[in-house]
């Protein structure tokens, strides 16, 4: 049970790492970048390495998640909760837009798939969808830890 956890947890954490390196870094870097020269190696090397990561640990931590859940529902404390069912919920939401929409988007734009307005729009979704994941991970983050700590009633 707890490798689960333990797992849960250690993926988790790279997903939210880096889930705030991209909006928290890479937005704000990536037009110096582009002045500079500099964008082309970073989204041709480091990022397809980034965002696989990114993705897969997005959807092991809803795996694990879901494995934990399952396995402790009647043994520990606070599971089931109301705190936990929404940290899950939206858990699930985040791992949806980040398979269901910024992934697709992202490929595109690596591969030079897309030119003018299509390359905007698609920037723009993917862009929307991470800034989505970074405020609802805020929340997420709470309720998980609730459900362990006493829930938000006090």
């Amino acid at each position: 049970m707890w490798v689960i956890e333990f797992l849960h947890v250690l993926v988790g954490i790279l997903w939210i790492g880096l889930l705030y390196f991209f909006n928290l870094v890479q937005v704000q870097s990536m037009p110096k970048m582009t002045e500079e020269g500099a964008a082309k190696a970073y989204t041709q090397i480091i990022l397809p390495r980034a965002l696989f990561l990114f993705r897969h640990a997005a959807l092991w931590t809803v795996i694990t998640g879901i494995a934990y859940y399952m396995i402790g529902r009647g043994t520990l404390e606070g599971i089931p909760s109301p705190e936990i069912m929404i940290g899950m919920l939206l858990g699930i939401i985040m791992a949806g837009n980040v398979w269901f929409i910024i992934w697709p988007n992202q490929k595109k734009i690596i591969a030079g798939a897309l030119e003018g307005d299509a390359l905007a729009k698609g920037k723009r979704n993917a862009f929307l969808a991470s800034r989505t994941n970074a405020w609802l991970s805020l929340p997420m983050l709470a309720c998980m830890v609730a459900a362990n700590h006493g829930g938000f009633g006090f």
